[in-house]
Order: structure tokens, then sequence, then C-alpha cells
């Protein structure tokens, strides 16, 4: 059929028309998201001060999980967030008992029609040795623009960035661009042993659309990362007794099981002569390392002299038929975590056999391994390498963290790179971690979420040491990061719907 030439030129005004327009409104959007995220820096940036403050409040409470004694510590920890969220305008607010410490929930749901996000963090804290501490662990200090106290990287940074995000937003716009529920969890340190459980009893509650986990690392302070895949955990601490009291060395010696001496040959049968575990069966379901991910490793400078220089060790142990980040992001490992008998006061010196001893292991398990079947292979071990004169006792642990691994395909990782990249300005590595966030795979398998990392965590940064720190600059980052992520989430999203 012809077409008239009145007819071209009428469909050519009309696409230059309609160009113009969309392009036009897409100018003002992107000025107005410029100009929304400078009015975010701007109060991020005024109130500094104000949040160093907080932070030091927060961090000086010693929210111990792992010791009886420190639970009503861990309370006031969660009491403390709750009237924080409060304080900024959540919608509600709540601290939900649970088995073993209370879970803050908070939830902004005034933006109907939008996605929903929840964020998973935790504000307990791992136990201190005081004596290695360069400052007081729970009276923060800051110096040479970090703040130093147990907790202040991990992981009260990703709780309270997110936390300032949410405010520096709520102030500046009276609203957030999407709806965000929040739940900080008072056991990650300990394995989260009751957070599926309570997700099962929260699932409605915990409704949403996407996840993140604010206990998340970058690569470095001016390289961001995106982990995908951690390993899960197993503990188990057991006891070797030889006799009812510690015995004279002079008088017993030769003729008295030594428990130290026996439970140093178990420690020493837990590996063979090349460091690989000998507990039998254990690699048993170990899968082999993909050439995915072989390739994803050989894209991160990994310098070995770098973790060396941090740690102050001065050489490197492991198989050598895997590379160093193989043997950390891909393969399980057993170590002694401590070791306790007979007289270890700092001064003195006492000739005794020691009737007691005891060992704490940590396992770090990759893909298809199960903590039950591991600890029941140790104990098998043990039980196996224990000479006659000696009894064990075991004490377990409260759950086995799995581990998790991430796809890469998705939006929602798409997402996350995209503002990585925005406010790095470079795009992410995509890494694997040795560590474990034991909620992960439950808030997978119950709210059928992937909770990809968004914090700001620094592998340097001491987590679980003496003189554990956080960066000043990354409390800035780390709320810049979530004020472009929920902006960048709706103007996607909405995208969609189009």
């Amino acid at each position: 059929m012809a077409i008239s030439k009145f007819a071209v030129l009428s469909i050519f005004v009309c696409l230059t028309v309609f160009v113009t327009k969309y392009s036009i409104a897409q100018n003002a959007n992107a000025k107005t998201v410029k100009s929304s995220v400078a009015s975010y820096e701007k109060y991020i940036d005024d109130k500094m001060d104000a949040h160093l403050k907080e932070f030091i409040e927060l961090v000086s409470i010693p929210s111990i999980s792992s010791i009886p004694s420190n639970k009503p510590d861990v309370a006031k920890a969660g009491a403390w967030i709750v009237n924080k969220l409060k304080a900024i305008g959540m919608t509600t607010v709540q601290l939900i008992a649970n088995e073993g410490n209370p879970v803050v929930y908070g939830s902004w749901n005034k933006a109907p029609g939008k996605p929903t996000v929840l964020i998973y963090g935790h504000y307990d804290v791992q136990p201190v040795k005081e004596s290695e501490w360069e400052y007081p662990p729970f009276a923060p200090v800051v110096k040479d623009g970090k703040v130093f106290g147990r907790g202040a990287s991990d992981d009260k940074s990703g709780v309270m960035t997110s936390i300032w995000a949410m405010e520096a937003m709520l102030n500046k716009d009276g609203k957030l661009p999407v709806n965000v529920k929040f739940m900080f969890e008072g056991n990650e340190e300990v394995g989260s042993p009751y957070f599926k459980n309570f997700l099962e009893k929260n699932k409605e509650l915990l409704k949403a659309d996407f996840a993140l986990n604010a206990d998340g690392v970058q690569y470095d302070e001016n390289t961001p990362s995106i982990t995908v895949s951690l390993r899960g955990s197993v503990q188990l601490e057991f006891s070797i007794k030889t006799a009812n009291t510690d015995a004279h060395s002079g008088q017993f010696g030769g003729k008295t099981p030594n428990s130290v001496l026996i439970m140093s040959q178990i420690i020493a049968s837990l590996y063979d002569k090349k460091g690989n575990v000998a507990v039998e069966g254990f690699y048993d379901k170990v899968l082999p390392i993909t050439d995915a991910q072989k390739a994803m490793i050989k894209k991160i400078p990994y310098d070995p002299a770098t973790d060396m220089k941090i740690l102050g060790t001065t050489a490197e142990t492991g198989d050598p038929a895997y590379s160093p980040l193989e043997r950390v992001w891909y393969r399980p490992t057993l170590e002694v975590v401590g070791m306790q008998g007979g007289y270890t006061a700092a001064e003195g010196h006492s000739n005794i056999i020691p009737g007691n001893a005891m060992a704490r292991i940590t396992c770090r398990l990759v893909n298809n391994q199960n903590g039950k079947e591991i600890v029941d292979l140790m104990v098998k071990h043990i039980n196996k390498n224990c000479p006659a004169g000696a009894t064990i006792t075991y004490k377990f642990g409260n759950g086995y963290a799995s581990p998790i691994v991430f796809p890469t395909d998705t939006k929602e990782y798409r997402y996350l790179s995209e503002v990585l990249t925005q406010v790095y300005g470079k795009q992410p590595y995509q890494t694997a971690t040795g560590f474990t966030v034991g909620a992960l795979l439950s808030v997978k398998e119950v709210l059928g979420l992937y909770a990809y990392p968004l914090g700001v965590e620094l592998s340097d940064e001491k987590w679980h040491a003496a003189n554990e720190f956080l960066r000043v600059s990354s409390i800035r980052r780390g709320q810049l990061m979530y004020c472009k992520y929920w902006e960048h989430l709706a103007d996607e999203e909405s995208k969609l719907k189009k």
C-alpha cells in the first residue's frame, strides 16, 4: 500500500515529539535523582558527628551472645536499636522474643504498590581478650579516621549504616521510594541456632520482594565486591580427663597419664603431613571446584603477602594442590580455635601433671557437607585416638550453619551490581568468602529470598580479633549505598510495570 508524503511527514513529526518528550523526561528524572542524592549527602555529612556519637554508644554495649552473663547486655543493645528506629519514624518497631536473644524488627510501609526490601543484620558480637586490646573493647575511641571497638565493623556497622540511610531519606523527603523491613538478630555469633524457627513463626510479618544482608564486605576501600558464596560452619568442644586432680610431676611423673599430652596427640592426629584433615570421611561429600569458580578466582588480584602483612604471619599453609583462594572459598577446614590445660597463668611455673584439658574446634563447610555428619565423624575419630587412662566428654553447639551460593543471573544481583558501580565508579568483583552467616540459608528456605550482601566491612578490620575497627569513611559510604539502592530498585521496578 502506498503511503502519502503527508502521512510520512506526520509520522516523522510525531516520533520527533515523542523522542523529545522522552528525552526531557529522562533528563528531568536523572536531575531529580542526582539532586536527591546530593541532599542525602549533605544530611549525612551534617549528621556525621551526631552519628559517630550514636555509634560509640551502641558499640559500648558488650552484646556478647556466647557468654550467658552478657545476656542482659545483648537485650540492652536490642532495646537501643529499637529506640533509634522509633526516633527516625518507622511505621512499626518491636523487640520480638525468641529462644536465645530477641530479634529487632522494624518496618516502614507507606509506599503502596512499591516493592518491599527486607534487611538482615546482627547486633551481637564476639568475646574479647581485653589484655590484647590497645584500647578498651567496649569504650570505643576514634583515632586516625577509625572507630576502634568490638563489633564496630562486624556487624554494628551494617545495622547502623542502613538505619542512618533511612533516616536521611525520611528527613529530606518525608518518605522512602520503597517499603523497608529490618530484622536484626542477636544470636548470629553463635551460629543463628534459633533464627529459622523465628522466620517460620513470623513468615507473614517478614514477607518481602527483595532481601539484603547488611553483614557484607567490600574488596577494599576503593573496590566493590559482591559475595556470591559463603561457607557453613560447625563447632565442637571436648575435654580430656586423666585424674581427679593435677599431680606433682616429681612424685607422679613417669607413671601417670598427662591430659595435655594426650590432648596434643589427639589434635595432631586430626591432620596429615600436608596439613589436610585426616578425619576419615571428612572430604567425602566435597564437590570439585568448577571451571566457573576457577575463572572467577583468576579475576581477583590476590596477593598472599597482603594477608600475611595484616596478620603479621611469616608463612602460608595449606594443601599445595589448591591455590589460597580455592582453599579459603571452596575447601572445608578444621581449625583448633582454643586449647586449655595445666598451669597457664601469665606468671609463675607450676610443676604438675594436668588432670584435665580442653579443646575447641570450628569447621568451615562447603557445598553439600552436613554439619551433623561432620561432628559425628570428628567424635568417632577422637574416640578412636583416645588412649587408655583417659575419658572424653563433649559439648556440642546449638546448631549447624550451612553454606550458601547466590545466583548471579538475577535482577536482584544486577540491581546490586549497578548500585555498587555508581558508588565506587567501577564494577564490583565477584567473590566468595570463607566465613559464615548462618541465617542466610534460613532466609532462603523459609522466605524464598536470597539476601544479597550490602555492607561496608573490609577484610583488614580485625573481625573477631583484638583491636577491631571500622573506617569512618565507610559510615558515609554505607549510607549512600543504601540510599542509592532503594532509589535504583524503585526506578528499575517501575520500568518493569510499564
